[in-house]
């Protein structure tokens, strides 16, 4: 009689299951026979050729943030009162890019032992999947030790051929493994912008705040989405705030939206902003002046950038919309000509003072 093929899968998982509660048990041991209260994580495995290490981090630990070494057996706790994405919580979309799987333990895996379960009744957690991992499984021409698509065909099927099914969201209280093929910056997300406090303290921003420059775009949109600055509230310098030119916040530009990493969106040579800006590509010079002396000292040196071209920027009143007198810094033509030559032409207030026999020799 061939064996079922759940039963047989369901096995596979148990096995796995036993080796993580072993490793569980003595990080339990370690800890509670040990007397120092600051100890928060420790490598209990002996550093021997073809050992893993292995490490525990509690739940206090994940509210500070930490770092879960790769390629070790890593046990952590989710601190109390938390409900938190696995993405957020294992290090943002960036890293759910990599390799990494792990389990969360039901809790009640050595009481089912105890009352004699075996195979798929022993089993009742919930295994997890990076993308990456997710990906590097479906590549895969015969199945590993921790199956994902086993798992996936047995999810839902009446006990007791599986109990196997998905962690999406980690709780607090939950205690639970990870393997990673990278380092994985691990903790809760105090501010839920979507930068999990190991992240924000790699970043520089502030775990508590979630837009830490204050522009209006929030620290997880700049980092994952916009790879704008999250310390900079103005990224390419164009006198723009980031906020302002991604009107609706989402980290994408879009129609009628400029570009907050680019100062010059249109590449037509005027600046998104009003072309003072010290990412704007209109030419400038630098102008110093020596401040008024001050009873016996000198006064000291003082400079600025100035403007040595009569035509500069489109959005001259800053407000990331196109008013009368502005041309659009989302296309490089008014009218069928050059930006800059439009507003040479149309509306001379804006270069007053300056001489020309003609557009061509303004540029």
């Amino acid at each position: 009689m061939r064996p079922n093929p759940y039963v047989l899968q369901a096995l596979k998982y148990a096995t796995i299951t036993l080796v993580v509660l072993l490793v569980i048990t003595v990080l339990y041991a370690v800890f509670r026979n040990t007397s120092s209260s600051s100890l928060t994580g420790r490598l209990v495995t002996p550093q021997e050729n073809g050992i893993i290490p292995s490490f525990h981090f509690t739940a206090d630990r994940a509210v500070q943030g930490l770092s879960a070494p790769a390629n070790s057996h890593v046990i952590f706790e989710v601190p109390a009162g938390i409900r938190i994405t696995r993405i957020t919580f294992l290090g943002g979309p960036n890293a759910d890019l990599e390799r990494y799987w792990g389990y969360c333990f039901s809790g009640h895996e050595q009481q089912n032992k105890a009352d004699g379960l075996t195979g798929a009744q022993l089993y009742d957690g919930k295994y997890f999947y990076s993308l990456g991992e997710r990906k590097a499984q479906m590549a895969r021409p015969t199945p590993g030790d921790n199956d994902l698509v086993g798992i996936l065909d047995t999810a839902g099927k009446p006990a007791p051929e599986a109990k196997a099914s998905i962690a999406e969201i980690f709780t607090g209280g939950q205690t639970c493994y990870v393997m990673s093929s990278v380092d994985l910056p691990v903790g809760i997300d105090s501010d839920n912008d979507d930068v999990n406090n190991a992240l924000e303290r790699m970043y520089g921003t502030n775990p508590n705040d979630p837009d830490t420059d204050h522009d209006g775009v929030p620290d997880g949109i700049e980092i994952f989405t916009a790879s704008t600055n999250p310390l900079d509230p103005d990224t390419d310098h164009d006198g723009l705030p980031d906020g302002c030119e991604d009107a609706n916040k989402n980290g994408k530009q879009e129609k009628g939206e400029t570009s907050p990493i680019v100062a010059d969106t249109d590449r037509d040579g005027l600046c998104d902003g009003d072309g003072n800006g010290a990412g704007c590509p209109e030419p400038k010079e630098r102008v110093c002046y020596r401040k008024p002396s001050v009873g016996n000292e000198a006064g000291d040196q003082d400079c600025y950038s100035k403007l040595t071209t009569p035509v500069a920027g489109e959005d001259l009143n800053l407000n990331c919309t196109v008013d009368a007198g502005e041309t659009d810094p989302t296309k490089a033509e008014t009218f069928g000509m050059p930006d800059w030559e439009y507003k040479w032409n149309k509306f001379p207030s804006v270069h007053p003072g300056w001489r020309s026999s003609s557009a061509s020799s303004v540029r």
